[in-house]
């Protein structure tokens, strides 16, 4: 997506309200820093250091930062005007480094909405891949991707940069092509 503007208007597979995927604006900010962290603490303590009160501290201010201080594309999940998700790509061209949607609107197929825009634009740039990582308990998120053509390439032990914790990760590949 080059500009703003909606791109489609995508009907969730439960027959649920539509949405729209579009790029942040300024004037998106503080929500999208507030579903991230909302989504964060929803999916529950993944990892004992995470209910460490510093440590959700360190990772609620980042998430309120991130939308002021990224370089790459944002494009958030808009629904009846109110943003509800939102996902980011990675320094590397073919990595989704975040999806993240709002507590009360996931399961409605709006995080693979996102996924699958994301590789439509990686598909379009030449990429041959795309990849993304997530916590291992995070089981939720990895069946999405798993069903999206996704499939576990590495597992391990890995510095997290957002919690500065040392934590069980899994990183996830898909050929475009």
């Amino acid at each position: 997506m080059s500009s703003s503007k909606p791109q489609a208007r995508l009907h969730p597979p439960s027959g649920g309200k539509t949405f729209i995927l579009r790029l942040m604006i300024p004037a998106d900010h503080d929500v999208v820093g507030r579903v991230g962290w909302e989504s964060w603490r929803s999916t529950g303590p993944l990892d004992r250091g995470f209910s460490d009160p510093v440590v959700a501290q360190r990772v609620k201010d980042a998430f309120l930062r991130f939308p002021f201080h990224t370089d790459g594309p944002v494009v958030v999940a808009e629904m009846d005007g109110e943003v509800v998700g939102w996902g980011a790509r990675g320094n590397e061209s073919d990595t989704i480094s975040d999806i993240w949607i709002a507590p009360n609107y996931q399961r409605r197929g709006i995080g693979g909405a996102i996924l699958e825009h994301f590789c439509a634009l990686m598909r379009d740039e030449g990429l041959r891949q795309a990849r993304i990582a997530t916590h291992q308990k995070n089981f939720s998120a990895i069946a999405v991707y798993k069903r999206r053509g996704f499939a576990i390439v590495w597992q391990g032990m890995e510095r997290d940069g957002m919690t500065a914790l040392e934590m069980p990760k899994v990183r996830l590949r898909r050929s475009l092509f």
